[in-house]
Formats: C-alpha cells, sequence, structure tokens
C-alpha cells in the first residue's frame, strides 16, 4: 500500500496554524507529514511516529541521532525535558511544537505518542516531552556520519559548531515554554528523578551513557546518577541560584559519602 504524504506549502513559523499539531498528527499518525520553515534560513520539519514517541524534527537531527548511535551514547547528549501531566501531554505538545517552530529551533524534539501515554513509566516521569540541545564534539569534525553519502546536500546534514544554540537562546527558550505551558493551563508533574530543575515544567538532563563497572558497559544514566553523569561541559550559563543550588548539591552528596566512609571505618575498628 502506498504511503501517503502530506506536505505544507505554508511558512511553518507562523503561530497558527500550527501544521503538526496533535489533533492532525493523532487522527492519521502514519502519513508523513513535512513543512518548510523560513527564519534566518529555510529549514524543513518533518514527523517521526515511531518506537512509542512523536517526534518534529529536522534531516540534520536524524544524522545527530545516528552519530549518537555510532559512537554508542558517549558523546554529550544534553536535553531539555518538560514535565506534563498525562492527560496534557497533547496540548504541551501543541504549545512546545508551535514555540520550537516560531524560534527556528533546529535537530529535533518528541512527546510520548497517544498510544504510550498509558504505558509511560514511573522511572521516566517529568520526562513526558524533550527538546534535544545540539553540542558540537570532534567525532563531528569532517561534517558527521552523512559525509561523503549525500553530494550535493551536505548541507542538509553537517554537523558543525555553528549548528548549536547559545546559553541566552535555550534560557529564553525555557521562559517562553514556562510561560506558554502556564498560559494554557497545563498541569506539571514535579521535576523528574535526576534533573536538574530550570522551572515548573522544564529541567536540564545529560543522558549521555555511563560506564558501568559491574556489567562493564556502557549504560543509560540512572536516575540517582544525577543531572550529568558524563560530566561534560554543560552548554547552559545556568543562573545564580539554580548553580547555588548545583554546589550545595554536590557538597551535600561529597558529605555523605565522607561520613558513609567514616561509619565503615568505624565498624571496622570494632
Amino acid at each position: 500500500m502506498a504511503t501517503r504524504t502530506e506536505t505544507c506549502t505554508e511558512v511553518a513559523v507562523r503561530a497558527s496554524p500550527n501544521p503538526f499539531s496533535w489533533e492532525v498528527l493523532e487522527d492519521e499518525p502514519k502519513v508523513q507529514r513535512t513543512c518548510i520553515g523560513r527564519s534566518f534560513r529555510s529549514t524543513e520539519y518533518e514527523i517521526l511516529h515511531t518506537g512509542g514517541f512523536v517526534r518534529l524534527c529536522t534531516e540534520r537531527g536524524r544524522v545527530y541521532w545516528l552519530a549518537q548511535n555510532e559512537h554508542d551514547h558517549r558523546l554529550p547528549d544534553w536535553k531539555l525535558h518538560f514535565s506534563v501531566h498525562i492527560s496534557d501531554v497533547p496540548r504541551a505538545w501543541n504549545v512546545l511544537s508551535e514555540l520550537f517552530l516560531s524560534q527556528a529551533c533546529d535537530f529535533g524534539m518528541k512527546a510520548v505518542a497517544g498510544e504510550a501515554l498509558d504505558s509511560w513509566p514511573d522511572e521516566q516521569r517529568g520526562r513526558e516531552l524533550t527538546v534535544y540541545i545540539f553540542q558540537d564534539h570532534p567525532v563531528y569534525k569532517g561534517g558527521g556520519p552523512m559525509m561523503g553519502y549525500c553530494p550535493g546536500f551536505e548541507h542538509n546534514f553537517w554537523l558543525g559548531p555553528e549548528f548549536e544554540r547559545d546559553s541566552a537562546f535555550w534560557l529564553n527558550f525555557v521562559v517562553l515554554a514556562e510561560d506558554a505551558l502556564a498560559a494554557a493551563g497545563v498541569r506539571s508533574r514535579g521535576t523528574a528523578d535526576g534533573d536538574l530543575s530550570l522551572g515548573h515544567y522544564a529541567s536540564l538532563r545529560n543522558e549521555a551513557f555511563i560506564f558501568e563497572p559491574s556489567e562493564q558497559l556502557y549504560i543509560y544514566p540512572p536516575n540517582e546518577s544525577g543531572w550529568n553523569a558524563a560530566g561534560h561541559i554543560c552548554p547552559l550559563q545556568l543562573p545564580f541560584h539554580i548553580r547555588l543550588g548545583v554546589e550545595c548539591n554536590a557538597g551535600l552528596a561529597k558529605l555523605r559519602k565522607l561520613r558513609a566512609s567514616r561509619g565503615c571505618c568505624s565498624r571496622r575498628r570494632r
């Protein structure tokens, strides 16, 4: 059976109508949809509906995910998570996808798909929607994994530092998202365990895999490993009150470890 494709010929960066609204996507989830957005450059967006997620992305975003897979997810993998009550995910998708387009974001964002909402695991609470923050890495030198396979179209797939957005951009995105979600009446489920809170809805996490000695392999960072288990450089210049909280929590963690080690030594002496 032939796959139906819908192409939006309108400029996607307009606030209304949203070419990728939840209602449209859920009505026919497997229809291929693309749309051109024009800001400081033309960007083609598309919808992927696979693996229990709805993804709004660019071709560059798909290459970024390919590169992550090629390197066993050990590269910096920074994400903004948005905590949303399960029944509010459709409304939150409409808000954030519209903002993603209007801000001419690249790479991708995703939400738990309609068919997976009821089975969303408790340990992922607070990560119902995700926006990806691309950070350049030396392994992307020369443009990334698609170079040599796309003659004449390299610009669509190129990974490099020119596609990073600075801290001010992302902090402003968080402010706009917080305001828009609140105005839409979206309810938060609280910050995800292991994430760094940036607001009522938003949090930050680096989900680069970490080495697990007991299994002798790299694994997805458990919640208890915190918001930056891999120790990569944070792409955001965090506001003072958030930095202070991070430093206080780090100090408390060191104190707990010190007390635990002393307790162990004391038991041995007995």
